[in-house]
């Protein structure tokens, strides 16, 4: 595995399996494996987002990105899906 440590999200990358290990969201910590196919879907949503955005933690936790924020972690969900993909 190899550690990711991004504006919005930290975590594991797991190239073989083609999923991400997500530890951490700006300060709260969690335990989540996103698969590429989510961390996808999850970008091109956000892609479309020009607010602020909300987003939970575990299903229980509610997050209030600004639209600054909404910006930073769609850098991170790019350059993670781009991490999975790589040779």
């Amino acid at each position: 595995m190899q550690n990711f440590s991004g504006m919005i999200f930290s975590g594991d990358l797991d190239r073989m399996q083609e999923s991400f290990y997500l530890t951490q969201v700006k300060n709260l910590e969690t335990a989540s494996i996103l698969s590429e196919k989510k961390l996808t879907e999850l970008n091109h949503y956000l892609s479309s987002q020009d607010d602020t955005c909300m987003i939970t933690i575990n299903d229980q936790i509610p997050i209030l990105l600004k639209e600054q924020e909404v910006s930073e972690l769609v850098t991170d969900l790019t350059k993670i899906i781009d991490a999975l993909k790589a040779p």
